[in-house]
């Protein structure tokens, strides 16, 4: 292995330098936390209708936003009101939190999403030998400098969660534990457009353990939703989700800054409402992405740890792309294959490519996110980044040299997917 001095000390200080960027946003906007301008007041709303026997009417706009002017009515004043569109079972979540104020329960919920980012890290370090080894600190510092992570913390999101879910089912996948791993992945179905694109390359795949796993779980699922809002509500669901897509809210639907392929395609000003074509091409391209993603994937095959996992990640990479409405804090679950990808460039350091080196770097450059974002409004830009960091992935897993009889973590090779 390559003298590691040089890196460490660079991307040490690159992560100390974002943390510290990340530590002033947060106290610029603390003010604004307090009165409930973030995200996670739809989750609150939505457990406080619960608790309060409203779930038959979970998704009536006006209950919601009665319900919201109740506990934060500067925010909804200053914004708007936000419309509580995941799907009813994640509710159950939330509503014990309700039993606290506001702002203590965003305070436990960010207590919690710590928790979960710091056991998915603990989770897949036996996955990342070299980091483990050598760069321990990036293990901590790499993903508190990963924006996504942080925006996601702010907003009092979930995204986290379904980052935990992903390492959950990544480990699963590894051992061969393939029905375990389709009942984790449908847990993350509360943000089931970032859930069934994979699931679509794992139907490729013909993997029907995990996808029968993936289906005892929606079952389970269905029932707890019936269940707490009746089939009318249940039914109404879908349509009430379309309906906050295509209505476009100020704030809440913003293809301009999704940094996906829909942002791409449709993230402009002349593409309001888009032509039927740009959609049609749209659903084309997604597809294709995720054919191709697939065969890369399956191309991998038991020849090694590392090529198995650039191909994983690749699925992950191109799912978030192909995701219908993806922002800033749901790529928080791509700190997934970027700390398995690092890794494997921190272990073979000076033959990296430059353009693999800068991608990366990109994607931990925070003032990138908040000038795309907050400057010029066009975070759909970040996606061309993405797809380059897919392209990277694609050719990694296509030169990567299989080991001879057992990967580079000394243990036996384990057999992948595919």
């Amino acid at each position: 292995m390559p003298n590691q001095s040089r890196p460490r000390f660079v991307l040490t200080a690159f992560c100390l330098g974002m943390i510290v960027v990340h530590t002033a946003f947060f106290w610029a906007v603390r003010a604004q936390l307090v009165t409930g301008s973030s995200d996670f007041r739809i989750f609150y709303t939505a457990g406080l209708m619960l608790r309060h026997g409203e779930g038959k009417v979970l998704y009536s706009e006006h209950i919601q936003d009665e319900t919201e002017e109740q506990f934060a009515p500067a925010a909804v004043a200053r914004g708007g009101p936000l419309p509580y569109n995941h799907p009813p079972f994640e509710a159950v979540l939330y509503a014990p939190l309700t039993y606290l104020p506001y702002f203590p329960a965003y305070c436990v919920w960010f207590a919690v999403n710590i928790a979960l980012l710091a056991g998915s890290v603990c989770l897949i370090r036996r996955s990342l030998p070299v980091l483990v080894s050598h760069f321990r600190g990036l293990l901590i510092l790499a993903p508190l400098a990963f924006f996504p992570i942080i925006y996601a913390l702010l907003q009092g999101q979930d995204s986290i969660l379904l980052m935990a879910l992903y390492c959950l089912s990544f480990l699963a996948l590894r051992r061969n534990k393939e029905l375990q791993a389709g009942l984790l992945l449908a847990l993350g179905l509360f943000k089931f457009h970032l859930v069934l694109p994979f699931a679509f390359v794992l139907l490729l795949h013909r993997r029907w353990r995990v996808l029968t796993g993936m289906f005892m779980t929606v079952v389970l699922e269905a029932v707890v939703s019936w269940t707490i809002i009746g089939k009318r509500q249940l039914l109404y669901y879908p349509q009430f989700v379309w309906h906050v897509n295509r209505q476009q809210a100020i704030g809440v639907i913003v293809p301009a800054n999704m940094p996906n392929l829909r942002g791409l395609f449709t993230g402009w000003s002349t593409m309001h409402p888009p032509p039927r074509w740009v959609e049609t091409l749209l659903l084309l391209v997604s597809v294709g992405l995720l054919v191709w993603a697939a065969r890369v994937w399956r191309a991998t095959g038991s020849t090694g740890t590392d090529r198995w996992n650039f191909g994983f990640s690749l699925a992950l990479v191109a799912t978030f792309l192909v995701g219908y409405h993806s922002y800033n804090q749901d790529m928080s679950f791509l700190l997934l294959p970027i700390l398995l990808t690092l890794d494997r460039m921190l272990e073979n350091w000076d033959e990296t490519s430059v353009g693999l080196k800068i991608t990366a770097g990109l994607m931990f450059l925070t003032p990138l996110y908040l000038f795309l974002t907050l400057q010029i409004s066009h975070q759909n830009l970040f996606s061309i980044l993405l797809l380059c960091f897919a392209g990277y992935l694609a050719a990694s897993a296509a030169t990567e040299r299989p080991p001879a009889s057992a990967d580079r973590n000394r243990g036996p090779l384990i057999a992948p997917l595919g």
